[in-house]
């Protein structure tokens, strides 16, 4: 008879191998973004994303990008279609001098955002605003967006011809008359 020898498989194994896998998945994102985040943009362009804050009013979409050291002259805003696209770029230097040190830095990059905007919004409708680092844009509202209260059962129309005609029949049914 032949010697059987039974392997027996153990479960910590196995979620030891999916720990390593796991771990080794996050390391890998980790260094990439870590290396994104700190690698020098030493004459090189880096993209950015500005932060944006959008508000409804009744009558307009307010939106607020945080643009630290962008320039006005350096801020396009556009009206393409139904989309309304902020684009630029961001060159900042900054320098230091003392006695014993001299420090030079410099970061460039350039951002873009698009927002859907009402269809048939017109450019000279929106307005627009920067200070201090902040573009402020105002789109009104176009007339089909805005928001209308809708009284119920306030005006006569079909549901009231549709629902009085029933009314009627169940009316006469009750009284015993004939319904037509």
């Amino acid at each position: 008879m032949a010697n059987l020898s039974l392997f027996r498989s153990s479960p910590f194994r196995d979620l030891n191998r999916l720990q390593r896998q796991i771990d080794r998945i996050f390391d890998e994102f980790s260094t990439s973004w870590n290396e994104e985040l700190m690698a020098p943009s030493w004459g090189h362009e880096v993209a950015f994303r500005p932060a944006c804050e959008v508000q409804e009013t009744d009558s307009h979409y307010l939106l607020s990008l945080d643009l630290p050291g962008v320039k006005k002259e350096d801020i396009k805003v556009e009206l393409l279609g139904s989309e309304l696209v902020v684009s630029g770029q961001r060159k900042e230097e900054h320098e230091a001098k003392t006695a014993t040190s001299y420090q030079m830095e410099r970061s460039y990059g350039s951002f873009s955002r698009a927002f859907t905007v009402p269809q048939g919004t017109k450019p000279e409708q929106v307005e627009t605003d920067y200070q201090n680092g902040v573009l402020r844009i105002a789109v009104p509202k176009l007339e089909a967006a805005k928001t209308h209260k809708i009284m119920i059962g306030e005006k006569p129309g079909l549901f009231q011809r549709l629902l009085g005609h029933k009314k009627e029949e169940a009316g006469k049914a009750k009284t015993g008359e004939k319904v037509a």
